[in-house]
């Protein structure tokens, strides 16, 4: 298991606490204030432990010939136009900010641009969420880390030699312990058998870092798999309508949906249990563990030998036959005469 920890907020995160949930709102609010504070009061109600949205000047991060990706295709208009409607001023997000300190939930942000960044700053945000666009950007990656604040990676659309040259340059900047790795597809919706969750794993144990799921499938199978194999953050879309305009709506997880991931999610962590194996107090009226007893008569002072062992299911108390403990037995003699199908206890032998 890691052994290290962060705190964003007032919420630690690390390997034995809570798994740190992020709604991601994105721009699925359209920049109407009301759509977003009702994201706000349903991801807080629902028990996330921070909303994010985005921070970005389409001038300063997009070219306005620029490719449209696959899941936008059926929008009415360009990738350009697209990230012009979704903007949002710096005033909008502060509303939002202060709504977010209201409801005592923690407001994130992925910025796209320095000025976005320096904004956040001013905002007192609380970390940094990287988009998987930038996770080769190294010289924006350096402007981020300048701020001291923790950063959550996502690594879509990256290699492993990427992945390695991005981590490498946060740990000469002093990042190390205030960096988040998430696993990433960045197709909308991702199919299940593009997840890769086992990239969890190998992250976990190549750069010895807090890990976790950025999580774009329509279900909740990936999330749960990843809490199973050690994510410490998982995030996913959320909306009030998939019905509602806009490129990421459809593939979000509409208010009920959102809650019953949450709810999967922390019935998952206490699946999990710990790591040290016990008898639970639900087993513990369940006698059906073989104790030592003896299959014939025997008198006192006779000498044990194993032909007059055998181990069946009896009462809770009495001894296990392990090895050690039948070697313990023989040889020994009976304090007392027995009869047939006695469970020993260790006041019969001397």
């Amino acid at each position: 298991m890691l052994n290290c920890n962060m705190k964003i907020g007032s919420k630690e995160i690390g390997p034995t606490n809570p798994v740190f949930i992020i709604a991601e709102a994105g721009v699925n609010h359209n920049n109407n204030l009301s759509l977003a504070f009702k994201m706000i009061d349903l991801a807080a109600k629902s028990g996330a432990d921070a909303i994010k949205f985005q921070s970005f000047i389409t001038d300063n991060m997009q070219l306005k010939e620029a490719t449209q990706p696959r899941y936008q295709h059926k929008l009415p208009w360009g990738y350009y136009e697209q990230l012009k409607k979704s903007e949002s001023s710096f005033d909008f997000q502060k509303k939002i900010i202060k709504y977010c300190k209201k409801k005592k939930i923690i407001f994130l942000s992925t910025p796209y641009d320095e000025e976005s960044v320096d904004f956040l700053v001013k905002m007192e945000v609380q970390a940094f969420k990287i988009s998987a666009s930038d996770t080769t950007n190294h010289l924006f990656l350096k402007y981020i880390a300048k701020q001291k604040k923790p950063i959550i990676l996502s690594t879509g659309l990256s290699t492993l030699d990427d992945v390695d040259k991005s981590v490498e340059l946060l740990k000469k900047l002093k990042m190390k312990n205030k960096l988040i790795l998430l696993q990433t597809n960045s197709d909308y919706p991702t199919p299940n058998s593009d997840v890769n969750l086992r990239v969890i794993t190998e992250y976990m144990k190549r750069y010895n870092l807090l890990v976790g799921l950025s999580d774009h499938t329509v279900d909740y199978i990936a999330s749960l798999g990843a809490v199973a194999m050690g994510a410490c953050v998982l995030e996913k879309h959320f909306t009030l309508n998939k019905k509602l305009s806009g490129p990421d709506q459809s593939s979000s997880l509409d208010p009920r949906e959102f809650k019953n991931w949450i709810s999967k999610v922390r019935e998952m962590e206490i699946i999990l249990g710990k790591q040290k194996k016990f008898i639970t107090n639900s087993e513990k009226e369940n006698l059906t563990m073989r104790k030592i007893l003896t299959i014939k008569p025997a008198k006192k002072n006779s000498k044990i030998v194993l032909n007059l062992l055998a181990a069946k299911r009896g009462n809770i108390r009495g001894i296990l036959p392990l090895e050690q403990n039948i070697n313990k037995i023989l040889g020994k003699k009976l304090t007392r005469t027995i009869l047939s199908e006695t469970q020993f206890t260790w006041k019969m032998i001397k």
